[in-house]
C-alpha cells in the first residue's frame, strides 16, 4: 500500500535538497522527517539520499524514483488542497478552563481564522496527555502536573490559577479562618473526584475527617450559597457576576491551597494553523 504522506516528504526534501528547508515547508519537526525517509528506505529496500555538507542529494535509486512520482504527487497534493481547505485543530480541554481561561482567544482565533474549525474534546488531564502523545490531539489547554511531560511533548506555562473555598456572606465561615481544625466533618462540595484541586485538598488535610461531595460548578454555587457547606473552586472559573448572584465571598483559610501554574501542551506535529493559534494565545497571555 503506498503511503502518500511519505512519499509527499520524500518529493519535499528532493526539491529542497535540504531537511531544514523541507520541515519549514511541511510545518514538521527536522527529526520526524528524517525518520520517515528512513521509513521509505526500509519499505523500498533502497537508500534515497546522500547526506552533503550543505543538504542532502539524491542517489541514482531516489532520482529514479523521484522522476517518476515527483509529478503523480504534487498533483495529490493540489487535489488535498482542494478538498481540505477546512482545517481542524483538536483542542484538549477541562470543561471551564477552555471557556473561562481561553474563551476569548478562541473566539478571537475563530474570527481570525474562519476555515479553521476549532474540535474541543474535554476529558481528564492523563487521558488527554496520551492522546496527544498519540497525535490524537493537537494541542492541550491544562493545569501543570507535577508528573514529567511525556516523550514528544512540549509545554508553555502561561500563568496561575488559584483554588479557595467559598461559602455564603451569610454564613458561619465568611467572617472566621478556616483552619484544620474546623474543617473536620464541614460539608465541602467539590469538583469531579480527580480533579487536582480535590487531590491538593485532600494532601493537605491527610487525617483530617472530611465530608466531601462532588458536584458541578453550577451547584457548588448553589449549595455553596446556603450557607450550610463550603465550596471548593479556581478562582478564575467564577465571574464577579456569579459571586455577586449567589451572595458568595471567599473564605479565610489557613490551609494553603496555594497557586496552580497552567499552560499549554502540544506534540511536536505543528502545522501552520497550529502554530498561529499557539502565536496568538502567547500573544494573549504576553509570553
Amino acid at each position: 500500500m503506498i503511503d502518500f504522506e511519505l512519499y509527499r516528504i520524500f518529493v519535499t526534501v528532493a526539491k529542497e535538497a535540504n531537511i531544514t528547508k523541507a520541515s519549514e515547508k511541511l510545518n514538521t519537526s527536522q527529526p520526524a522527517i528524517t525518520k520517515q525517509i528512513k521509513n521509505l528506505e526500509t519499505q523500498l529496500g533502497i537508500k534515497l539520499f546522500e547526506r552533503k555538507s550543505k543538504g542532502v542529494e539524491l542517489t541514482l535509486e531516489g532520482k529514479k524514483l523521484y522522476e517518476k512520482i515527483k509529478e503523480p504527487i504534487q498533483e495529490l497534493i493540489r487535489i488535498d488542497q482542494q478538498i481540505g481547505k477546512e482545517k481542524v485543530i483538536n483542542i484538549g480541554t477541562h470543561n471551564h478552563m477552555g471557556s473561562c481561561i481561553f474563551g476569548n482567544v478562541i473566539n478571537e482565533y475563530c474570527l481570525k481564522y474562519p476555515n479553521v474549525n476549532l474540535n474541543l474534546i474535554c476529558e481528564e488531564t492523563p487521558k488527554m496527555m496520551k492522546k496527544l502523545q498519540n497525535k490524537e490531539l493537537d494541542i492541550v489547554f491544562s493545569k501543570k502536573e507535577d508528573s514529567e511531560l511525556l516523550s514528544g511533548i512540549q509545554y508553555i506555562k502561561l500563568g496561575y490559577l488559584h483554588d479557595i473555598i467559598i461559602t455564603s456572606k451569610d454564613g458561619v465561615f465568611a467572617n472566621q479562618e478556616l483552619t484544620f481544625e474546623n474543617i473536620e466533618d464541614q460539608m465541602i462540595y467539590t469538583p469531579r473526584n480527580y480533579a487536582q484541586a480535590v487531590t491538593r485538598i485532600k494532601e493537605l488535610t491527610v487525617g483530617k475527617k472530611l465530608k466531601l461531595k462532588n458536584s458541578s460548578y453550577h451547584t457548588i454555587l448553589e449549595l455553596a450559597s446556603s450557607g450550610k457547606a463550603l465550596g471548593l473552586i479556581t478562582r478564575e472559573y467564577v465571574s464577579q457576576k456569579d459571586y455577586k448572584k449567589f451572595n458568595l465571598v471567599e473564605v479565610k483559610t489557613s490551609i494553603k491551597l496555594g497557586k496552580i501554574e497552567f499552560g499549554i501542551f502540544m506534540n511536536t506535529n505543528k502545522f501552520k494553523e497550529l502554530n498561529d493559534l499557539i502565536k496568538l494565545i502567547k500573544e494573549y497571555f504576553k509570553i
